[in-house]
């Protein structure tokens, strides 16, 4: 029997004697091959994922109105109120002397004024024109929640000790499904958008009184007979007149509300917003190996403290140089190899030329 059968049958008898909970025996078919005097343990090499952040939607894009109101001024409007009046002034007649036989008074006439007839009426004029207003209907929100996958299902190498079996330290691995994982985040949602409502105003007028010309004023002619003397007598020399006097029509300003520009509403975008979540990705599945570490036989107490001394260079160990290998040295050791990316194999091989030392 060679001395890498002796080996394998004496790692497989002490996993299946030192790990009661196991499924099955470490199978030894796949070690490399060996010489006297080295020892191989299973080390289990982790799956290697990488972090990346994806961005999702936190609320949705809406819109935000501005309502600008209408715009009015006041308009001067110039309307009549009254026609103007008229009266008649009579200018009486100029007589002179004369001496005619028989004629006492010459015919004459007379003027009678007629004034001017009126009506006072009311018109109705526009006071202020019809505006218009919008109201503003803001929108209205609701939260919802949203489930993101942050991190996916996998498979990972669980691994479980042994005791010892003659080597420094040995592994057993069993692969375990691992359920993915999810978070939940609130999303806003816009449940009704924003809307305006136009109220309208009705215009506005009063009521002005205005006086009316019926008919203008005129005059009545009345015919005084002549009357005949033997005497001197008074003759008309200027017969008697009337003329009328106007007096100019009537007005009266007044001002009216206009309008000079509608309301309107002005609609700003509110963009949607973003949460960034991290997720982590399986980039490389985890899987064991056999590798070679010190055995038992060779930890003598110079070994165990060249790695110590190395290990406390590097700033991974803190306890005393005293070349016990205790749990500070062991932690030490796990440390570097996390580190260094190293196989978490006890004291490997790869761990010893790491630091040096081989």
């Amino acid at each position: 029997m060679t001395i890498k059968s002796t080996l394998r049958l004496s790692i497989i008898a002490t996993a299946i004697l030192t790990v009661a909970n196991a499924s099955s025996a470490i199978d030894g078919d796949d070690l490399p091959p060996a010489k006297p005097g080295q020892c191989f343990t299973k080390a289990f090499f982790p799956a290697k994922y990488t972090t990346t952040t994806e961005r999702v939607l936190a609320s949705e894009a809406s819109e935000k109105a501005r309502v600008i109101p209408a715009k009015y001024g006041w308009k001067t409007e110039k309307i009549k109120v009254s026609d103007g009046t008229q009266r008649t002034v009579t200018v009486p007649a100029t007589y002179k002397t004369v001496y005619v036989k028989m004629l006492e008074k010459e015919e004459s006439t007379k003027l009678i004024p007629v004034p001017a007839k009126y009506e006072t009426v009311t018109k109705k004029v526009l006071a202020s024109e019809p505006t218009e207003k919008l109201i503003k209907i803001p929108a209205q929100y609701k939260t919802v929640p949203q489930k993101v996958q942050i991190e996916a299902a996998r498979t990972e190498w669980k691994k479980t000790k042994c005791k010892d079996r003659g080597c420094n330290q040995s592994e057993v691995v069993c692969l375990v499904e691992i359920p993915a994982k999810y978070k939940t985040v609130m999303k806003r949602v816009v449940a009704k958008p924003v809307t305006t409502r136009k109220v309208t105003t009705p215009a506005k007028y009063k009521t002005v009184k205005i006086q009316k010309l019926i008919s203008p004023a005129t005059t009545k002619t009345v015919v005084i007979p002549a009357t005949y003397k033997q005497v001197p007598k008074r003759v008309v020399d200027k017969p008697a007149s009337s003329k009328v006097i106007t007096t100019p029509p009537i007005y009266k300003t007044i001002k009216t509300k206009v309008l000079i520009s509608p309301a309107k509403t002005i609609k700003n975008i509110i963009p949607a917003t973003y949460k960034t979540v991290t997720k982590k990705k399986k980039v490389a599945d985890g899987y064991a190996k056999w590798v070679p570490i010190v055995c038992k036989s060779s930890m003598t107490t110079t070994t165990i403290r060249k790695v110590q001394e190395a290990l406390k260079n590097e700033g991974f160990y803190k306890g005393p140089i005293d070349s016990v290998w205790g749990a500070s040295s062991r932690e030490a050791t796990r440390a570097y190899q996390k580190a260094k990316g190293l196989p978490i194999a006890g004291l490997s091989v790869a761990t010893m030329q790491s630091l040096g030392i081989y």
